[in-house]
This record gives structure tokens, sequence and C-alpha cells, in this order.
């Protein structure tokens, strides 16, 4: 029963933590897109439909800080009517209202985790075409070198891509054990079904000790040349911003990357970062409670809010610091994402252990 009472006051403080700071985040970010209100097709109501795809993404980003400051507000309102008093008078200890904070942070974690595996791979993406689209038409979609892929020895060059199963110039270049140049395929467009890839506008080019040997084709299947690794659900991931992929998509792409010799650190770090999201955010609610029961019992809203900011923003710098320096000075990946909430776990632990 205790257990439900804090849940109920948390989720509540968390709720509304959580709307004013994406109330604050989507304020300032419609008043940032407004400077570029009327270039190209970027009028107001495109910039409605950024803002609301974009602060999604914002509120992910600090969701321990919400976590931290509706617990603290949560816990501190119980705290301002006695109500924790009580508890504790009735024979509750400090190490179980700690246990009813953490099973609530377990629901909390795990809407942070849904948030950055089902919803931000849909909004972000989307946020940033419309408005790249709207502000520069069909140039939004082409960059100066397109995009470059390699499976094993063959190195796939993408000038444009439509959607994932749609591209435009292509381009593949197979070579040897030795590193020679064997053949180069060209195609104007291709298109992806159930069977594979098919391609229109086809030159093939073969190199070898009799001469260069080039063949046209209207149309192709390329099924075999190209594997599986570049279905659409995978190619995908090449196109979006870590940022915008879920913990699935990342270790795949970190898998492929592996596979090709290439380097997979950042993304690696980018899918532990997801995973210790949750991690994280049961973390930052477990550090209220000291900062509530203990000396702080009797500080008004007012000051637990200003210290609940304090310790989610130092938090936020040091583990931005220690993602960037990890990967720096060769940190394992797992091990830049986990040390800052191992850490503050390891503090909150040892400050409940010497509470009474």
């Amino acid at each position: 029963m205790i257990d439900r009472y804090l849940r109920r006051a948390v989720f509540a403080l968390i709720a509304v933590v959580g709307l004013a700071l994406f109330a604050i985040s989507s304020f300032v970010t419609l008043v940032t897109e407004l400077e570029d209100l009327g270039k190209g097709t970027y009028g107001l109501l495109q910039i409605l439909r950024y803002v609301g795809l974009s602060a999604p993404e914002t509120v992910y980003q600090i969701f321990p800080i919400i976590a931290l400051l509706g617990t603290l507000m949560g816990l501190g309102a119980l705290a301002s009517s006695h109500e924790l008093t009580a508890i504790r008078a009735a024979g509750v200890s400090i190490g179980r209202i700690a246990w009813g904070v953490a099973k609530a942070g377990v629901v909390v974690g795990a809407l942070a985790f849904a948030v950055g595996e089902f919803l931000l791979p849909m909004t972000v993406p989307a946020a940033d075409q419309g408005r790249a689209e709207a502000r520069y038409g069909d140039m939004a979609s082409n960059s100066a070198s397109g995009v470059w892929l390699r499976d094993g020895q063959r190195f796939v060059h993408i000038a444009q891509l439509g959607s994932a199963s749609e591209i435009e110039g292509l381009e593949l270049f197979e070579i040897d054990d030795e590193g020679r140049l064997q053949s180069t395929t060209r195609a104007a467009t291709g298109r992806y079904s159930g069977d594979g890839w098919t391609f229109e506008d086809i030159q093939r080019t073969q190199f070898g000790p009799g001469g260069t040997r080039v063949q046209r084709e209207a149309s192709a299947s390329l099924a075999n040349e190209l594997s599986e690794r570049f279905a659409p659900d995978v190619l995908r991931l090449f196109v979006l911003e870590a940022d915008a992929l879920s913990a699935r998509g990342l270790w795949r792409y970190v898998e492929y990357l592996n596979a090709n010799s290439l380097d997979s650190e950042r993304h690696a770090l980018a899918f532990w970062r997801k995973v210790s999201v949750p991690v994280t955010v049961l973390v930052m609610m477990l550090v209220a409670v000291p900062f509530v029961i203990g000396s702080n019992r009797q500080a008004g809203a007012g000051q637990r809010l200003f210290v609940g900011v304090m310790v989610g923003v130092g938090f936020y710098m040091v583990n931005e610091v220690t993602a960037s320096t990890g990967l720096l000075y060769g940190l394992s990946p797992a091990l830049s994402a986990f040390l800052p909430t191992a850490a503050v776990a390891l503090i909150v632990a040892l400050r409940l252990r010497t509470m009474r």
C-alpha cells in the first residue's frame, strides 16, 4: 500500500515536470526556428510540425533530470505534509522507502527506453527531413559525396537515397584479395522488392589480363551482388544519425562495422548509452531519497528544486564528458556509458546505508 502511495506521488510530479520541460523546450525551439521563417517553403505550419516532432528528442535527452526533479518534488511534498514522518513512525525503514521508489523507477526507466526505442526513430528523421525539404527543396536529399558502404570486398556508392527501398546513382566496385579492381557496375536507379534489388540502365565493366569488357543492360536483378546487409531495413541505418536509431538498429550497425573492420566505437557508445538510460533514470530517482529524508527534509520546494537542478545538470555534464574522453583514451564503450551512473549509484548506496 505504501509502495502504491509513493508511486502515485512520484509519477504525478514526474509528469508535471516532464510537461513543463516539454513546453519550455518546444518554446525555445519555436523561437529559434522562427528566424528561418520564409526560407523556401518553410512556413509557420512547417515550423510547428518540426517543433512537435523534435521536442520528444530533447525530453528524452534530459529524462534522468526529469525523473530526479519529479521524485524530489513528489517526496518533498510528502515530507512537507509530514506523511514521510508518519510512514517511518509506522516502522518503515529508509531502505524500504528507497525500494518503493526503485520499483517506481523501473516503470519510469522502461518508459524512457520505450521513447528512445520506438518513438524517436520515427520522429527524429521525420522532423529533420521535413525541415530540410521545406527549406532547401530537392537539394535536401543530396549530399556532396553520397553514401559509401562496404560489404567485404565490395564497395558501394549511392548518390541519392529517395527512400530506403529506392536509390539513384549506384556504383559498385569489386576488388580482389590483392586490392586490384576487378569490376565496376553502375546503375541509374534501383528499387527493392521481396526478391532483392532490381536496377535499370546498367553498365558493367570488367577488368582482366585480356583487356576491359563493357556490358550494358536495360534492367537486371543484382540480388546476388548485393548481400542481405543492404536490405531496406539495414540500408536505413547508414543514413540516420545515431540518436535516431533504436538500440536494435545500433547493434546491427555495430555488427556491420565490425564485420568490415570499420571503426564502430562511436556507434557502440551510442548503443550502450541507450541501454544505460533505464538504469540512469532509476539511479537518479534514488538520489532524491537521501536529499529529502536526510538533512534537507525541512527544506522548502524551491530549495529542493534548486538542488535537483544542480545535481541533474552536473550529472549530465559529467556523463557527456566521460563519453567523449572515454573514446579519446580508449575506454570500453560500455564502461564509458555506465561509469557515471555506477559512481552515483555507489554514492547513493553508501549514503542510504549510513542513514538512520
